[in-house]
């Protein structure tokens, strides 16, 4: 169940989304890699102690990877790769990376799959997710005088 919150648009400066509702996803709590060996070791025959010394490689492999300009796809779940964000110089020769580059960030892009009927496109770990309004769950939020 994907939780979500109502959130009014208060940006005046978008005058097309003033005022108007927006589902915000909520994040219910924070899972670390102690809780994905010992999910592995429960739903598999690895023991939670293989199973994390695997993730834990694969971190530093991927790290590795993305270090020397490598995409890393692993199959149903997506891939990760490099981005850059610079400014531009005036000729090439101006050009200096530590001048010009302003950050450099990791994008991961989540593997797609399309409905052969529609041929529309969704992300596969998502198939089949449904959506609850935490609000109604939790009671409503009260209004801040």
């Amino acid at each position: 169940m994907i939780f979500y919150r109502l959130i009014q648009n208060k940006n005046e400066e978008m005058p097309k989304a003033f005022n108007k509702w927006y589902a915000r996803p909520v994040v219910t709590e924070t899972v670390d890699l102690d809780y994905i060996a010992e999910r592995i070791q429960r739903n598999s025959t690895a023991k939670k102690s293989d199973a994390k010394a695997v993730l834990t490689e694969m971190v530093e492999v991927i790290t590795d990877c993305l270090q020397n300009s490598q995409r890393v796809k692993i199959d149903g779940f997506g891939a990760f790769k490099v981005g850059l964000s610079s400014s531009g110089a005036d000729t090439e020769e101006d050009y200096s990376a530590a001048e010009h580059v302003r950050s450099i960030r990791i994008i991961f892009q989540p593997e797609t799959q399309t409905d052969p009927a529609t041929h529309k496109r969704s992300k596969k770990m998502l198939a089949g997710a449904s959506l609850a309004d935490i609000n109604g769950l939790v009671g409503k939020k009260e209004e801040k005088p």
